[in-house]
C-alpha cells in the first residue's frame, strides 16, 4: 500500500478518538452543572399565636364561628346553677342587637384573657308590655360592683323567666357569660344562671330542708330479708367469666334469632327493669330507708342476675346495710353482706360495689384482703 492510504487512515482514526473524547467531557460538564448546590433561600415561617392568645382561644373556629368559652365571671360569692333543666340557656333577641353584641362579645373574650373583670347582670322588666316575667341580660366590662360599661345583650327565654318569676320573692339570683359564637350572620350567647346553694337558700328561709325518710323496719321486712340471703347463699356463685357467657346468650340478635327468641329475650329484658319498684310516680328516694322496699327491689335485681347474667345495681343493697347499720341489726347486716359478696364482690364493677366489699370486711362479713 502506497503511503498516502496509511496516512488517511490515521487521520481518521484520530477524528474518532477526539469525537469519543469529547462526549464524555461534554455529559460530565453537564452532570456538574446539575449537581451544584443552588443558593440557599430563607423562607420565612409563620409566627404562631402568643402564649396569651394561645390561652384564649379555647374552641376552634368551626364553620366560620368564631368561638370563646368564658372563664369565671361570677358575680362575687357562693353561687349554683339554677334547677331550671341544664341552668343554661340561650339570651333570645340578640339578633336585633347583633353589632352591638358581637362588639362587646369580642371585648369581654379579651377581658377574659387579660384576667380583667367582666360579666353579665339580670334586670328583670315587671312592666314589659309583652312580658311581665321578662329579664333582660345586660353584659358588663369591670367589676360587678361599679361596671364601667353596660350593653343589653338580649333576654332570658320566656319559659325559663317564667319559672324565675315562682322562686320566692327576694332569693339572690345571677348570671355568667358561659359560651358565645359569633358568625358573619348571626350570634349565639349561652349563658347560665346562678343562685345560692341549696344550704344557704334554707339558712336565708327561701327553702326548707326537705324532710328524710322515716326507717321503717318490722318483723315482716326482716323475714323477708332472712328469705332474701338464705335464696343468695342457695344459689350458685358465677364466676365473670360464667356471667359474660350467660350475657351474651341471653343477648338479642335481631338478624339471626328467630321471632319468638327475639320476643322472649324482650319480655325477659322487660321485666329485669323492675318497673313495679323502680318507676313509681313518687321517685325511688322516698323508699331509701324502708326495709322491705330495698329488700324488693334487691330480688328483683336477682331475678335478672339469673336470668341474664346483669349485676343489679348495687345502691339498693347498699341502702339494706345502712338500715341495718341504723338499726343495730349487726348480725343480720353481717350476713347480708357475706351473702351479697359471695355473688358480686368479683363481678361489680364500680366504686359502689367496691365500696359494699370495704363494708363487709369491715364489719367482718368477709375476709379481709
Amino acid at each position: 500500500m502506497s503511503f498516502s492510504f496509511w496516512w488517511i487512515v490515521g487521520g481518521i482514526v484520530l477524528v474518532i478518538l477526539g469525537i469519543w473524547t469529547w462526549k464524555p467531557s461534554k455529559a460530565a460538564r453537564q452532570h456538574g452543572r446539575l449537581d451544584e448546590t443552588p443558593p440557599s433561600i430563607k423562607v420565612a415561617k409563620p409566627k404562631g399565636l402568643l402564649r396569651a392568645e394561645q390561652r384564649g382561644l379555647r374552641a376552634p373556629v368551626p364553620m366560620g364561628w368564631e368561638v370563646h368559652k368564658f372563664g369565671d365571671n361570677a358575680p362575687a360569692g357562693d353561687w349554683v346553677q339554677w334547677n331550671i333543666g341544664s341552668g343554661w340557656f340561650d339570651v333570645q333577641g340578640l339578633f336585633n342587637r347583633k353589632e352591638g353584641v358581637r362588639e362587646f362579645l369580642r371585648l369581654a373574650a379579651q377581658a377574659d384573657m387579660r384576667g380583667e373583670p367582666f360579666g353579665a347582670l339580670l334586670n328583670p322588666e315587671p312592666d314589659n308590655k309583652h312580658d311581665k316575667n321578662a329579664m333582660q341580660v345586660i353584659g358588663i366590662l369591670g367589676p360587678h360592683e361599679a361596671p364601667t360599661s353596660r350593653v343589653a345583650l338580649g333576654y332570658v327565654p320566656a319559659d325559663v323567666a317564667a319559672e324565675v318569676a315562682s322562686f320566692p320573692e327576694g332569693m339572690p339570683i345571677a348570671v355568667e357569660l358561659k359560651k358565645s359564637r359569633i358568625g358573619e350572620v348571626d350570634v349565639i350567647l349561652n349563658c347560665a344562671g346562678l343562685w345560692p346553694p341549696a344550704k344557704q337558700r334554707q339558712e336565708m328561709g327561701f327553702e326548707t330542708a326537705p324532710s328524710k325518710p322515716a326507717t321503717r323496719v318490722d318483723e315482716k321486712a326482716l323475714e323477708k330479708l332472712d328469705a332474701l340471703i338464705q335464696r343468695m347463699n342457695a344459689m350458685p356463685a358465677l364466676t365473670a367469666k360464667q356471667a359474660a357467657a350467660r350475657q351474651k346468650t341471653n343477648r338479642i340478635d335481631f338478624i339471626e334469632d328467630d321471632e319468638a327468641t327475639i320476643q322472649r329475650k324482650l319480655a325477659e329484658l322487660e321485666a329485669d327493669r323492675s318497673p313495679s319498684v323502680l318507676e313509681d310516680a313518687g321517685g325511688i328516694k322516698q323508699y331509701d330507708n324502708d326495709l322491705a322496699k330495698q329488700v324488693e327491689i334487691v330480688s328483683e335485681g336477682l331475678d335478672g342476675w339469673e336470668r341474664s347474667g346483669m349485676t343489679p345495681a348495687p345502691y339498693y343493697s347498699y341502702r339494706i346495710a345502712v338500715i341495718l347499720s341504723k338499726q343495730k341489726e349487726v348480725e343480720r347486716e353481717k350476713a347480708f353482706l357475706a351473702a351479697w359478696c359471695r355473688h358480686f364482690s368479683e363481678v361489680g364493677i364500680g366504686q359502689r360495689y367496691a365500696d359494699l366489699v370495704e363494708r363487709a370486711r369491715k364489719k367482718g362479713a368477709v375476709p379481709a384482703a
